[in-house]
């Protein structure tokens, strides 16, 4: 369960954090966009590969 978990996390988390993103950096707060982008892409990629790690 903790495997399908944790490749959800990566496959749905990165593009969902992208776009949360994109969105924020488009108005008047380009450097918190910036900054989603810079601490949750590797949260969720830490978070999913401890998951499927844990699975394993």
């Amino acid at each position: 369960m903790s495997l399908f978990i944790g490749i959800l996390v990566i496959i749905i988390g990165l593009p969902a954090v992208g776009v949360l993103s994109r969105k924020v950096s488009n108005g008047q707060f380009q450097q918190s966009g910036m900054a989603i982008w810079f601490v949750g892409s590797p949260a969720l990629l830490a978070l999913g590969g401890w998951l499927i790690y844990r699975s394993l």
